[in-house]
């Protein structure tokens, strides 16, 4: 029986759904669980296992009841709602964007740096880092700890499940409307995502995305500052599973047989053979499943010490509910 008392803050929602599912698989049995969302959702039944919960609505919810406190409901609801819970003496998993740059709050992917988490006193805001950059950073420990990278190159395919329940509404509904020759008309994304690929975030002053600027910046918090990473960030028409495909420079050469090895050994982390192009893919290797699959590995054309290589994951599961579950084993 897991004996923590537990809330969950955005339970209605994709990542939320997910938490409660994979707090069923982990910590299967009786569990004190709180599921807590907005108004809107307030008053509804859900089931974890077994067990019935009701939602309860955020501005009546007393944190005090619980010892951690998964928020995955937004970063405004995060920056309200996380330091109240703090102040009741409960310690926040915060999947939003709200903590990530703040430098007192940890960003954490337990595979690489959960010694960051050595000398946190509880209670307090851990964050939880943008879904891309955990699976991407997992894919590059190894390498980084036998060869030293300097700068990655990235192109993210990211799923409509990263947008929440919304994206995943807006792409069904465009699909249909499609294949049924009716009018389209995008809420969620400034265009049609529908057998379409289109740029993944908002377009900020630089020309950059939020979102390749979220990968650059957290991958130099959670794996090293001097790291140079350029990100294309695009959104893809595909349900579940971010996709990346990375292009790595070390400053020593690359032994690919000694990575392979190396890549074998990591958490978390599983490996496909370069000759089978049907894997690593988000279908097959990404949605509902808790690794992050590199494939495709291969040595630059042209320098010794270059490397190309795909990256899939489940967005929901190690980009978000997952990885918080796996940062709360590090707390236990």
């Amino acid at each position: 029986m897991f004996n923590k008392k537990l809330a969950i803050v955005g339970a209605s929602g994709a990542v939320g759904r997910v938490f409660i599912e994979l707090l069923d698989e982990i910590y299967p049995g009786t569990k004190d669980l709180f599921l807590v969302a907005s108004k809107r959702s307030a008053g509804r039944s859900m089931f974890c296992g077994k067990q019935e919960f009701i939602i309860q609505d955020i501005e009546e919810f007393d944190f005090s009841q619980v010892e951690i406190a998964f928020f995955s409901a937004g970063a405004e609801t995060a920056e309200k709602y996380a330091p109240i819970a703090v102040s009741k003496g409960c310690t926040v998993i915060d999947n939003s964007s709200q903590f990530r740059t703040d430098s007192d709050k940890p960003l954490i992917v337990p595979e690489v740096n959960s010694k960051d988490l050595e000398n946190f006193k509880l209670p307090g805001i851990i964050a939880n880092p943008n879904c891309s950059t955990a699976q991407l950073v997992v894919a590059l420990k190894p390498i980084h700890d036998l060869f030293k990278i300097e700068r990655v190159d990235v192109a993210s395919y990211q799923s409509v499940s990263g947008t929440g329940k919304e994206g995943i509404d807006e792409l069904l509904e465009q699909t249909e409307s499609f294949l049924n020759k009716k009018e389209i008309k995008p809420r969620v994304y400034g265009a049609q995502i529908a057998f379409n690929v289109i740029p993944a975030g908002d377009i900020l002053e630089n020309n950059y995305t939020n979102e390749e600027m979220k990968m650059s910046f957290e991958t130099n918090k959670i794996l090293d500052k001097d790291i140079k990473l350029s990100a294309t960030c695009s959104r893809v028409p595909v349900l579940f599973g971010h996709s990346l495909a990375v292009h790595v420079e070390t400053k020593k050469e690359i032994d690919l047989n000694l990575l392979i090895e190396e890549i074998k050994k990591q958490k978390g982390l599983d490996i496909f053979d370069s000759q089978d192009f049907t894997s690593p893919n988000a279908v097959d290797h990404a949605e509902g499943k808790d690794p992050v699959s590199v494939g495709r590995l291969r040595l630059d054309l042209w320098k010794n010490n270059r490397i190309n290589f795909w990256v899939v994951a489940d967005n929901l599961r190690k980009g978000a509910a997952l990885n918080s579950l796996q940062i709360l084993d590090e707390l236990l």
